[in-house]
């Protein structure tokens, strides 16, 4: 399969350079999602232990989602002066630092000190999170969507083998002396190396150098065309679109779900109820990662960014409406919310990427990042509150009218652009 035509890869292996970098690009995003769940699912159990409250139990988490926004914009920056290879090894790196003061801060009992893990300890997710653009720059436009699927999926199958880890992360801490509680760092500290390894020795060529000089090649003998500006590139309305879906879908999804176990908690839920519904959540999260892609690239991103709505839309009011005592209803429409976030934000990223020349991307994507970290943490915020004035059901009806309006967009503005940019 020839994506691309450089002057330092011959014609004849680029199917075979396409299929290492996608094959690197996989592997490194196991590895890092399996470092980061393994201690996203004991933060809370750490800061409880360290503090001797709950009151203070999801702060961990909280500020390594911050951690992950803030560090978008920066990586961002790195990746489009130097390529995707360092920015992403870099966040790692960083990931590795945060997971040992981590571990320093459990074993001192310091909550300080911890917190400072966590926020650089974030930053896995946001090289995890930005490897879906280098996976789309080794990618037709054609295949573009099904790429960046994959790499998305590649969470799906860390998230699974990192609790997996625990008792093994436990037998290796108690030889290094290292606290039970403490343990799993050890997890991600190995996960993120063999990650930053990973990248630093087989993405090569660099993925945006191969797009770079791809779009060199296509564009042979035209006038040279510099870099838009950042308010000319927010004036195209795929961009506009994208960041809207991006934003608003990741305010909705984790607004509606953060609370989802404390409200199940409130109805009575035992807590293997309450574990199946946020499985079965995240399951529709990443599960579906391949199938969103395809579907973008066969039916064009807008009608999928549309179809994502309408199923976010479906699942938020269905949460809201059911009885809380009905679990299956209140557990299909968690699932539901994970496939329309997941739909969307495949979709989007994929209509942001085709809206992007080469020498654009890097700093637009990371900036579209940020911003959507930035609308999720709000939304974590938003939602606690919401619940506690209004309830569930107010909290999920004010996402279904928040999702309407990409969806609106989306349809109104479908007509006014080309079917391959659909």
């Amino acid at each position: 399969m020839a994506i691309l035509t450089t002057a330092s890869v011959p014609v004849s292996g680029l199917g075979s350079v396409r299929t290492k970098l996608m094959a690197t690009l996989f592997v490194a995003q196991v590895c890092g999602s399996t470092g980061q769940s393994i201690v996203l699912a004991v933060g809370s159990i750490l800061a409880a232990s360290i503090t001797g409250t709950n009151t203070w139990s999801g702060l961990p988490v909280a500020v390594g989602a911050l951690g992950t926004a803030l560090a978008s914009w920066p990586l961002a920056r790195l990746m489009a002066r130097s390529g995707r290879r360092p920015g992403l090894a870099l966040g790692y790196g960083l990931a590795i630092v945060g997971a040992l003061l981590g571990m320093a801060g459990v074993a001192v009992r310091s909550f300080p000190l911890m917190l400072a893990g966590m926020a650089l300890f974030g930053i896995a997710s946001t090289s995890n999170l930005l490897a879906r653009y280098a996976a789309a720059d080794v990618s037709t436009g054609a295949q573009r969507g099904r790429a960046m699927g994959l790499i998305v999926w590649g969470s799906t199958v860390g998230s699974m083998i990192g609790p997996n880890l625990m008792g093994p992360a436990l037998r290796l801490g108690a030889l290094l002396g290292v606290e039970s509680t403490a343990s799993a760092f050890l997890v991600s500290v190995a996960g993120y190396a063999l990650g930053a390894l990973l990248i630093q020795i087989f993405l090569r060529p660099d993925p945006l150098t191969l797009a770079r000089q791809a779009q060199e090649v296509a564009d042979a003998g035209a006038p040279a065309v510099s870099a838009r500006s950042l308010g000319v590139i927010l004036n195209d309305v795929r961009v506009q679109i994208a960041l809207a879906t991006l934003a608003v879908s990741q305010f909705v999804m984790i607004s509606t779900t953060s609370t989802s176990p404390l409200y199940l908690h409130d109805q009575g839920h035992t807590v293997q109820t309450i574990g199946l519904a946020v499985s079965l959540h995240l399951a529709g999260m990443y599960v579906t990662s391949p199938l969103a892609g395809w579907l973008s690239d066969r039916f064009g991103r807008l009608l999928i960014i549309g179809a994502g709505a309408a199923i976010l839309i479906l699942a938020v009011m269905l949460a809201g409406l059911a009885p809380g005592s009905d679990r299956l209803l209140v557990i299909l429409a968690l699932f539901l919310n994970g496939v329309g976030w997941n739909m969307a934000f495949v979709a989007g990223s994929a209509l942001l990427t085709d809206a992007l020349a080469p020498n654009e991307r890097a700093s637009v994507q990371g900036l579209a990042d940020l911003f959507m970290g930035l609308m999720g943490a709000l939304g974590s915020a938003t939602g606690g509150m919401i619940l506690g004035i209004w309830g569930f059901a107010i909290l999920n009806a004010v996402g279904a009218v928040l999702v309407l309006g990409p969806l609106t967009v989306t349809l109104l503005r479908r007509q006014a652009l080309s079917p391959r940019e659909g």
